[in-house]
């Protein structure tokens, strides 16, 4: 009796397995085609297409360059500007498409069950594909000049996946958000002007004075991009007092972006 106990156990076991395993396949793999499917319209019709991913950066590069380059004196300013600004461009497009996101495609949410959260994930994961197809290309435009250090370049690694881990929690909150109050897009709009300045792109910590450094430490994209500078160009300044709390505020911001996106999500049809 014992024997045919523990073998109905099991086999239950197995099935819920088997269903939690066919479950994630079904959830990536729709996840997977609605990234593809905003990969392949974002570029539709466009002359030169997938080229736009390190055009953009390039054009704000020369016009942010010949200006600040006068001001501050950092070697290589248009590389460290370039290096900055590929990731700023992903953070900047995915949580400004992300937030309202969900509104957009109210009618799709009326049409048929899905996951949901699959829509703003699908948005930033089309455009961290795209971040990371400009970053090799700049690597390897860096090999050639033999500007990449090893093992130093690896820590781009670390860098760009904390940076998606921070662009999701804080998109997914923000769509959540959104959803009720419309006027979080707007706000976003707004902030994200601010937030540029406030992150060493434009410029490395170093040459912030002491007394503001607690300011930055607040801003969890400061280690990030303190990282990606590091590891292309070896400039950039990092203690791991900004480090450490940097990555706290990250895990914070995720865990809330994930609690407040299944709680709110519930009533997403009746806010729509």
């Amino acid at each position: 009796m014992k024997y045919k106990k523990s073998f109905t156990s099991s086999r239950i076991y197995q099935l819920i397995s088997k269903e939690k395993v066919e479950y994630l396949r079904y959830y990536f793999d729709f996840l997977w085609a609605m990234t593809e499917k905003e990969i392949k319209a974002r570029y539709k019709k466009a002359v030169f297409g997938f080229l736009w991913v390190i055009l953009n950066p390039i054009l704000q590069m020369v016009v942010i360059g010949l200006i600040f380059s006068y001001f501050i004196k950092i070697p290589n300013y248009f590389l460290f500007l370039f290096s900055g600004l590929l990731p700023w461009q992903f953070f900047s497009l995915s949580l400004s498409k992300a937030t309202p996101s969900i509104v957009y495609e109210r009618t799709l949410l009326q049409k048929a069950r899905f996951p949901i959260e699959a829509i703003p994930l699908s948005l930033i994961l089309s455009n961290f594909i795209n971040m990371i197809i400009s970053f090799v290309l700049l690597i390897i435009v860096l090999s050639f000049w033999q500007k990449v250090i090893f093992p130093q370049i690896l820590l781009l690694i670390p860098a760009l996946l904390w940076l998606l881990i921070f662009t999701i929690g804080l998109s997914l909150l923000t769509t959540s958000l959104n959803v009720k109050w419309r006027d979080v897009s707007f706000f976003i709009q707004t902030v994200l002007i601010l937030w540029f300045y406030a992150t060493p792109i434009l410029y490395h910590l170093s040459l912030i004075p002491r007394i503001l450094h607690p300011v930055f430490n607040l801003n969890p994209l400061t280690s990030v991009f303190e990282l990606v500078h590091i590891s292309l160009i070896n400039q950039g300044f990092l203690d791991f007092q900004t480090l450490l709390l940097n990555l706290l505020l990250t895990i914070i911001v995720l865990i809330a972006g994930i609690l407040v996106f299944r709680k709110e999500s519930k009533y997403f049809s009746d806010w729509l």
